[in-house]
């Protein structure tokens, strides 16, 4: 049996906040090299031959103390910036999100799937007559196979962070309300929909453009994504409430 969406999607979540504690905690604050004693006795301590031990180096910040040894491929320089490693914690986290939508959509469409249940966003699910054929070649069952072969395919492409998306999501289960629904279970003052389409603008330029602004790239932070993170977890949580 498959795990519950829910867990899932925080399964996948922790993954994000690790980049984002891995981008934190591995970020440089050191502006010079350790002195010579200090050096010496580190490296009397991992027992590196005396010649090399003037090319230790070192990385540190508020949570780390890290040790470049000797022809080490990383240099001190290299751990200023880890900006890659937050861009990449947001499209997890979007990924993570993508992920329970369709997870959820599945494990309630059951429910749905029989003509005096099926809403009418459900009833609009296309079907070619190629699909029919091979459901009705394979599956005795055919609602199963019209869920399993036609209807999870087109849910996992179609599924999104954006909240027109979210919304569909929410109307194929016979929710409706979109953006507005979810901001009844979200705590606090929220707006949804300015939220996810935020969100998700960011997602497609880091995705489809490196995130680039201009010349360059454009800034994010750790507090930021963060934020953003704890976003995506009460849309989903709301999700969950109102299916």
């Amino acid at each position: 049996m498959a795990a519950p969406a829910l867990d899932v999607f925080e399964d996948n979540m922790a993954d994000a906040y690790l980049l984002v504690d891995l981008a934190e905690g591995l970020t440089n604050a050191r502006t010079r090299r350790v002195r010579s004693e200090v050096r010496a006795r580190i490296g009397a301590a991992l027992r590196i031959p005396v010649k090399q031990r003037e090319a230790l180096d070192c990385v540190e910040s508020g949570d780390l103390w890290v040790v470049l040894k000797p022809n080490a491929r990383l240099r001190r320089e290299q751990f200023t910036d880890h900006k890659p490693l937050l861009r990449q914690a947001l499209v997890v986290a979007c990924a993570a999100t993508e992920t329970y939508l369709a997870d959820r959509v599945m494990e309630r469409v059951s429910d749905f799937m029989v003509a005096e249940q099926a809403s009418r966003t459900l009833r609009e699910v296309p079907l070619t007559l190629g699909d029919w054929l091979d459901v009705d070649a394979v599956y005795t069952k055919k609602t199963s196979g019209l869920k399993y072969k036609v209807f999870e395919p087109w849910v996992r492409r179609e599924v999104s962070t954006h909240p027109d998306k979210v919304g569909k999501a929410l109307r194929l289960l016979g929710v409706t309300g979109g953006a507005t629904a979810i901001d009844k279970r979200r705590p606090g003052e929220t707006n949804t929909r300015a939220d996810l389409e935020r969100i998700t603008d960011r997602r497609n330029k880091i995705a489809h453009t490196g995130d680039r602004r201009g010349q360059g790239k454009a800034p994010i932070t750790a507090v930021e994504v963060r934020e953003d993170l704890a976003i995506l977890s009460t849309v989903v949580h709301a999700f969950e409430e109102l299916t």
